[in-house]
Order: structure tokens, then C-alpha cells, then sequence
């Protein structure tokens, strides 16, 4: 609440006594208003401060964000920069509701406003922010009741994951090999190919690259504009290996290349990923005609999917794309896509027809003079009941 100060100073050479209005502005900062001849009169204005005052009952849902934009020093400069934007975007039309204010109804119909007019993924990134932005208040107490613990019940879509089949990844490999720069081809085919993260890939060495063993040593990440010599888990340092192909690919690449940097920009420095997605992965999409989003982070779980469509190890595709549980790789990046459905039926295909069928021929054949089972049932339940 606020209080009430009393000053006394000499004006005029006279001696006078006033009475203030001391209180926290909606930053936080000590002011003092007003200046009365009396307590009495200044009591009768001490209310006219309480929307002043920084309190749980008016700290607005603008202070909030802006409190944790500037406070906030765990979050890579990369998320903070992006939940700028999405307040920006979604949340500044906003900023004058107080927080005592906000319930469930009001909360359901922001985030269906921001769903019908930036998408399901710009609608989980808000949700996202909210729950951070509010835990960040209440462990700096600036409020004690977490009315964001409702956000759970708000229903939100989640957004669309999609991966390229295929016909597609072939689509986007000639694209990116016709109509960019050989280095531009290979880091494409190195995503799709290994499965490796964005900031892993942009990192990488020329010495990180052992051809004769077939693998990309990662150690180490640039992201945020900083090369970071400790990976994203423990788990993501690793041996990630490739098949033939890519490996040709990469042996023609790296003997254009010094040492040093395995992909470097055009100034000799680290890639920016920003840069990238726009400059080359989006308009090949845009030529190879896939107008699904299909992320950079997406190939990833393209590659999970290749492996598995194609009959390989979910704990080979784990250990590659460096997932340090198998659940993450199966449960969250694999797709039950077209491929990896052709693929698996054309298996059980063979298991039950074709292999059906190879079995039965080599059976007759190597075993003429063996009486099956069934001949035998058949034969003893002519004669007595079987079991007896």
C-alpha cells in the first residue's frame, strides 16, 4: 500500500510542514505525488495512488512480458528475440489488461485469435511463452498466484510436423544441385542424409570429417552467432554415419575446400542459419513445388523416417541423430509416412506370400519323405481321439 511522508523545510524564511504520497510505480520504483498542508487531506488522496502501485491486483499482463524480456538471462538471445516478436505480433494489443483479470475464457479466446491468425505453431509458441513468462514472475514475486496453471486446459491444435517422402527428397536434392551452389547441394544432402542439428552441421571442421570410416565426428554446436564447444546433451556428442553415396558426395566436396571450416559462408566465416533458410532451403521448396512448411529441423525426422522405412535400426537412427532417449526418437520424430507404410507392407508381402510360398517349395522338396503334423492328426483322429 501506499504511505504517507512527512516534510519539513524553510521557504521564505518560514518553516513549512507538507504531507506526501509515497509509492511503487508500475516499474517498481519509489515515487512520491501529491503534497498536502495536512495528513487529514492527504489520506483522502492516498487511493487516487493504488493503480500506481505495483501489486498484484494492477501489474499488467505488458509488465509482465517486458519484466522477463529484460530479466530473464537463461534464454539463448535467439528465444528471447523470438518471443519479442510473437509479443509483438500476438500478445501488445494486450499489454494494459491486468493480470488479475486474466481467467480462462479470456485466455481460450486470445489464443484462439492468435490460432485463427498466425497458425497452430505461432499459437504453441505463445503458450509456450506464457508459462515462462509467469513462472519467471512468480519466482521474482512479483505475483503469488499462478493463474497461467489454467493455460494447460486451454485447447490449442498442435501444429503440423511434416517431413518429405521420398519422391520428395529426391525432388529437393536435384533442385538444390541445379539451381545453387555445390556447397549449398551438399549441406542439403548432409541434413537429409545424416540427420545431424542445424548448429552441429555449421560447426563442423573439415577435420571433423572421416571418410575412410564413413562417419562426422560432432562436438560441438554454433548457434546464437557463438560457436559452443559443449553440445546440446551428452548424448549429442557422436559418431553420425553415412551411407556411400553421401560419402562420394562429401569426398568430391571437401577437396575444393581448405581446412578449416567444413561449410563456410562466402567471407570464410559460420553459415547463419537465419540466412540460410531464407536464402536457399525456402526457395528450393519453392522450386522443387512442395508447398507443405517443411522446416530444416523437419529433415531430422525425415531421416528417422528413411531409416526406418528402409529396415533400419531405430537404435542406429537414435544413436545418429544423437536422441539421448529412444522414445524421443520413435515417439516424437518418426512418422508413420507413405514410405515407411509401402515399405513395411511390401515386407510382410513378402514374409507371407512370396517368402510363404519359397518355404512351402523347399519343404517339398527336401522333406518328401516327412509326414506332416496335420497328416498325422488327421490319420489318428480316423482311428481314435487324439489324446487318448
Amino acid at each position: 500500500m501506499a504511505g504517507i511522508r512527512k516534510k519539513t523545510y524553510k521557504s521564505n524564511g518560514k518553516q513549512v510542514t507538507r504531507y506526501y504520497i509515497i509509492y511503487k510505480d508500475i516499474n517498481g520504483n519509489q515515487c512520491s505525488g501529491g503534497g498536502y498542508d495536512s495528513k487529514k487531506e492527504a489520506l483522502k488522496h492516498i487511493n487516487d495512488y493504488d493503480d500506481r502501485i505495483l501489486s498484484e491486483n494492477n501489474i499488467t499482463l505488458g509488465y509482465l512480458f517486458n519484466f522477463f524480456f529484460i530479466k530473464a538471462n537463461k534464454y539463448a538471445e535467439k528465444t528471447i528475440k523470438n518471443y519479442k516478436n510473437y509479443y509483438n505480433r500476438c500478445f501488445k494489443p494486450y499489454a494494459d489488461v491486468k493480470y488479475k483479470k486474466l481467467d480462462i475464457i479470456f485466455l481460450q479466446n486470445v489464443f484462439n485469435e492468435i490460432e485463427s491468425e498466425n497458425g497452430k505453431y505461432a499459437a504453441q509458441l505463445c503458450l509456450k511463452m506464457c508459462k515462462a513468462v509467469v513462472n519467471y514472475a512468480i519466482d521474482k514475486e512479483l505475483v503469488t498466484k499462478n493463474i497461467f496453471k489454467k493455460v494447460d486446459k486451454i485447447q490449442i491444435d498442435k501444429p503440423d510436423i511434416n517431413h518429405l517422402t521420398n519422391k520428395e527428397i529426391a525432388k529437393v536434392l536435384k533442385t538444390a544441385k541445379e539451381h545453387f551452389s555445390y556447397r549449398d547441394y551438399v549441406i542439403i544432402y548432409t541434413f537429409v542424409g545424416v540427420g545431424l542439428r542445424e548448429g552441429e552441421l555449421f560447426a563442423l571442421n573439415k577435420s571433423d570429417l572421416f571418410l575412410d570410416e564413413n562417419y562426422i565426428n560432432i562436438n560441438k554446436q554454433f548457434t546464437d552467432g557463438k560457436l559452443k564447444l559443449k553440445p546440446k546433451t551428452d548424448s549429442s556428442i557422436r559418431k553420425a554415419y553415412f551411407f556411400n553415396d553421401l560419402k562420394q558426395v562429401l569426398t568430391e566436396y571437401s577437396n575444393t575446400i581448405d581446412e578449416g571450416l567444413l561449410f563456410p559462408n562466402s567471407k570464410g566465416n559460420y553459415i547463419n542459419a537465419n540466412n540460410f533458410r531464407n536464402r536457399v532451403w525456402k526457395p528450393v521448396l519453392k522450386l522443387a513445388k512442395i508447398t507443405k512448411r517443411v522446416r530444416i529441423h523437419d529433415l531430422r525426422g525425415t531421416y528417422i523416417d528413411t531409416v526406418l522405412s528402409s529396415g533400419g535400426s531405430p537404435k542406429f537412427a537414435q544413436n545418429n541423430v544423437g536422441h539421448k532417449r529412444n522414445s524421443t526418437t520413435m515417439d516424437i520424430y518418426a512418422r508413420n509416412n507413405i514410405d515407411m507404410i509401402e515399405s513395411a507392407l511390401t515386407k510382410l508381402d513378402e514374409i507371407y506370400s512370396l517368402g510363404g510360398k519359397a518355404v512351402e517349395k523347399s519343404e517339398k522338396e527336401e522333406n518328401k519323405n516327412v509326414i506332416s503334423f496335420l497328416d498325422v492328426l488327421s490319420k489318428r483322429t480316423k482311428k481314435e481321439p487324439f489324446g487318448s
